[in-house]
Formats: structure tokens, C-alpha cells, sequence
């Protein structure tokens, strides 16, 4: 990463006030493009790329486990990490994030400081 730069975050979420809360905990860091649906990310991704990517599990269309393995098949992007959220954070959900290559898992509601730290961590800030 270039010196200076902040990095990119592309949040895919369909529920409008769970984005504009999410985005507002991370530009104090970030640069974040907020999406709609996974068809809106297919189009937009090639264009943006991004540093790491958080999916909403339950999206319209293609899920976020679909379209992270989408994100995975493209060598430009098969690297970048991919969090995943989910209002049904259960042992299933867990597996499948595991098997499409997800970097983590949280359980909506979120919590700032458990989502900070989790990129924190993705990122190597620390």
C-alpha cells in the first residue's frame, strides 16, 4: 500500500440504515463505497478495488456466499479479504463462509469496536 493512502472498503448491504451506520463507524479510517446488492457489486468491483470487501450473508439475487466465491473465481480480487455479516450467525453460516473463502464472520447487531477490531486484524493494522 502506497504511503498516505487510506484504503478502500466496499460494503454490500440491502438495509439502508445498517449501511449508513456501518460507513459512518468506518470513514473515520476508510474509504468506503456502500452497495446495494450483489448485482450492483459485480458491476462496480472491476472499478473500485477495493482493499476488502464486508457481504451482507442475506442479500437479494445472489447471496453474499455466492458472490464471495464470485470474487474468489477472479484472479484480480482473489486475495482480498471478505467479511461477512449476518443477521442468522449460526454453525451452517460458519461452515459456508469458511468454505467460499470468507475472512470472518460477524452476527448482526454489530458492535463498533468488535467490527474495528476484526479489520484491524484482516488488514494487519495490529
Amino acid at each position: 500500500m502506497a504511503a498516505g493512502r487510506r484504503r478502500t472498503v466496499v460494503l454490500v448491504d440491502d438495509d439502508a440504515d445498517f449501511q449508513s451506520i456501518v460507513a459512518g463507524w468506518l470513514r473515520e479510517r476508510y474509504d468506503v463505497v456502500a452497495l446495494r446488492d450483489g448485482e450492483e457489486m459485480e458491476d462496480e468491483l472491476p472499478f473500485l478495488h477495493p482493499d476488502w470487501v464486508i457481504l451482507d450473508v442475506g442479500l437479494p439475487g445472489p447471496d453474499g456466499f455466492r458472490l464471495c466465491a464470485r470474487i474468489r473465481a477472479d484472479e484480480r480480487f482473489a486475495g482480498t479479504p471478505v467479511l461477512f455479516v449476518t443477521a442468522c450467525a449460526d454453525k451452517e453460516s460458519y461452515l459456508k463462509h469458511l468454505e467460499v473463502g470468507g475472512a470472518a464472520l460477524l452476527g448482526k447487531p454489530l458492535e463498533r469496536a468488535e467490527l474495528l477490531a476484526q479489520v484491524g486484524r484482516l488488514l494487519g493494522e495490529f
